[in-house]
């Protein structure tokens, strides 16, 4: 038995609480700037409750920056990502373009000023293919998904038929649209689609979306997989007519 609640507080800044009887993690976290009141969301969820996992699908920015929040807020909660997404949070040049980001962002919306934790973020758990993390009822098993990056993974439980996903997936757009995500591997994307798609999968958590069920997982992946074979089917031939890059996109 669990529960999943999306617990972003502005468009962008996603994160989703997964709880069961016995544990608590959160999928993702968010901008730096949004993290207080997302954490304020997930403690009126949590109430005397613990925080146990917070679980990075990647390093990007928009999903990892409030995990450095998470962790003064509930010092016991392990972040746990891959070791390649450790890595790269563990560098000052990489924490440096997340505040940028971050920066940048906040500007957006309005905002001049935010608590900086950036120089605190840090993996308490680095994991890989095969990994198991305990919440009990559910039993996740880390998948290496890279394609949207090279330290993209997801959670999965085969038993329960759950996939917290990743953003190599894609992300839905529109009926039947889904935008491909691919920044750093087109093969590696697609391998990722169709392993997913191999998998029993009734229940399937999207970043920057939320979680569907039933045959609306299969036919998000059979989606996923067209709409990036279509794209890059384009995009050669846009580049075959001459176009430029601007004219491309």
């Amino acid at each position: 038995m669990y529960t999943i609640a999306s617990v972003g507080t502005m468009p962008g800044s996603d994160a989703f609480l997964l709880t069961t009887p016995t544990h608590a993690a959160l999928i993702d976290t968010g901008f730096a700037f949004a993290a207080p009141a997302m954490l304020q969301v997930v403690a009126d969820r949590l109430g005397d409750r613990p925080l146990n996992y917070v679980l990075l699908t990647h390093s990007h920015y928009d999903h990892a920056s409030g995990s450095a929040y998470c962790r003064r807020r509930w010092p016991t909660a392990q972040v746990v990502a891959s070791h390649y997404a450790a890595g790269i949070l563990a560098r000052e040049s990489a924490r440096a373009v997340i505040r940028e980001m971050n920066t940048h962002a906040a500007r957006e919306h309005g905002l001049t000023e935010y608590e900086d934790l950036l120089s605190e973020l840090a993996v308490d758990r680095m994991v890989g293919e095969g990994d198991l993390v305990d919440m009990g009822d559910l039993q996740l098993r880390v998948l290496e998904l890279p394609g949207h990056t090279r330290c993209s993974i997801a959670f999965y439980d085969a038993s329960a038929r759950l996939l917290l996903g990743c953003e190599t997936l894609g992300v839905p757009s529109g009926p039947g649209l889904v935008m491909p995500c691919c920044l750093v591997d087109y093969g590696n994307t697609l391998c990722a689609i169709a392993r997913v798609k191999g998998l029993a999968v009734e229940h399937l958590l999207l970043p920057h979306h939320g979680l569907i069920s039933g045959t609306a997982c299969q036919q998000f992946l059979a989606d996923a997989e067209f709409w990036l074979r279509e794209t890059r089917r384009r995009l050669r031939a846009a580049r075959d007519q001459g176009k430029g890059e601007d004219e491309m996109l």
